[in-house]
């Protein structure tokens, strides 16, 4: 009861129960939980998403930082601080790309003035001082999912030029890109996070030494995980992060699961784990540093 005082019942109960189900409910019957689940179980998944949420979130802002730096040095680069307005300094190629374009335009003008409006000390410093915002100084009140729509815009080669930064090729930075802006928004929301599923999947034929993560194929051929799932992001990071900040993560997702692992009973914390995409061999990850 201390902890529903403190804790939103749908959020624990509802959110958090399914693993812990031997039968859902139907029109005529209620739903039966596995013989010996106890509250405790159910909110120890709850802390367990939270604490991954959490982990998740910190390496996102890393990565986060790291492409708004490179886009707005590459794109500065080549067409100087103040051009982000311009709309020929993005790929105009087609109709759709051009009205793409003027909606990016649009919503940094917005977010200039919003940022006035808020009395926004740096932005508001270069707008009277220089009459406009460099771009690495708008880039750190953009939002990821904005940062996603600025590169998606960009001029094919500007786009190739980036992603050779993070040694990948620009469709596929762009994948990832689209995916982490998902799961940090259900990160920063609290949103239950261990069973995040992506419309999308990662092209693992572009991902060198995919091979040693020993993940088992299906009768297609097709990864039965590590593609859309929270493993995916996990592959990301072994990808874009700095080997010492891997490191860490891996460290950090360790002793998560050594956590849950203690406090579940009903069930064994390898079930959430394969929810999430991560097998027994999951630290095979670090083969791809």
């Amino acid at each position: 009861m201390r902890i529903l005082e403190c804790e939103n019942y749908y959020n624990v109960i509802n959110g958090y129960k399914e693993p812990f189900l031997a039968l859902k409910a139907t029109e005529t019957a209620d739903e039966v939980y596995k013989t010996g689940t106890t509250f405790d179980e159910v909110y120890a998944l709850h802390n367990f998403d939270r604490e991954l949420r959490n982990i998740y979130f910190k390496f996102l802002l890393k990565i986060e930082n790291a492409l708004k730096t490179v886009i707005s040095h590459e794109f500065s680069a080549r067409y100087g601080h103040d051009n982000y307005l311009k709309i020929d300094n993005f790929n105009i190629s087609t109709e759709r790309n051009i009205s793409s374009a003027i909606k990016l335009i649009g919503d940094i003008q917005q977010e200039i003035a919003r940022q006035m409006s808020k009395h926004h000390q740096t932005v508001t410093h270069y707008m009277t001082e220089h009459g406009y915002i460099p771009l690495w100084v708008l880039v750190n009140v953009l939002t990821f999912g904005k940062i996603e729509y600025f590169y998606k815009n960009m001029k094919p080669s500007d786009q190739t030029i980036v992603a050779k930064q993070f040694r990948l090729q620009p469709e596929e930075l762009a994948k990832f890109m689209h995916m982490m802006t998902l799961a940090r928004n259900k990160c920063a929301h609290g949103e239950r996070f261990f069973d995040i599923k992506f419309r999308e999947r990662i092209h693992t034929k572009s991902i060198k030494n995919f091979h040693v993560l020993g993940i088992v194929r299906s009768k297609d051929g097709s990864y039965t995980y590590g593609t859309d799932d929270a493993y995916a992001i996990a592959i990301m990071f072994a990808l874009l992060l700095r080997k010492t900040d891997f490191n860490e993560f891996v460290s950090s997702m360790r002793s998560a699961f050594s956590k849950l692992q203690n406090q579940l009973h009903t069930i064994p914390a390898a079930d959430i784990m394969a929810i999430m995409g991560f097998d027994a061999n999951w630290t095979n990850i670090t083969g791809l540093v």
